[in-house]
């Protein structure tokens, strides 16, 4: 009686195991940077990458259909000089983001062909009122 209890709930623990991978498997996407991303030369089907919006170029057009056209760079870094070469396009259809604007951090998920970002989903992060001290400050 104890060993079929054990098969059993082995078994069952086996079979939860393989469905949390199944589910998982098909709703992660691979997590990029900018920088990452320009390394790769080949085409990702489903990614999220997280980047800040280039002072580039931005347009955004609403007839006959709403798309927004932008340059992402890596987040948190000032490039000495951005390029089209340190940055990637990103092409998303929809409606643009309240807190959309240049200098803005933003997820973005979709995929990437051909050197172009094609966004099916576009986040953008609100700047935080709240700043830490800076430590190396408080000591001088």
């Amino acid at each position: 009686m104890n060993s079929k209890f054990l098969t059993l709930f082995a078994a069952a623990f086996i079979v939860a195991v393989i469905m949390v991978y199944q589910a998982t498997k098909e709703s992660a996407a691979q997590v990029l940077v900018v920088s990452d991303l320009l390394k790769s030369s080949e085409n990702m089907t489903r990614i999220r990458v997280g980047g800040r919006v280039s002072t580039l170029s931005l347009d955004y057009v609403t007839e006959p259909v709403m798309k927004l056209s932008f340059r992402i760079q890596d987040p948190g870094k000032e490039l000495p000089e951005v390029t089209e070469s340190n940055t990637v396009s990103v092409v998303y259809e929809g409606l643009r983001p309240d807190m959309f604007s240049a200098g803005r951090d933003v997820i973005i998920d979709g995929r990437y062909e051909n050197g172009v970002l094609y966004a099916s989903n576009l986040l953008t992060q609100c700047p935080s009122k709240y700043e830490p001290p800076d430590p190396l400050k408080q000591n001088q």
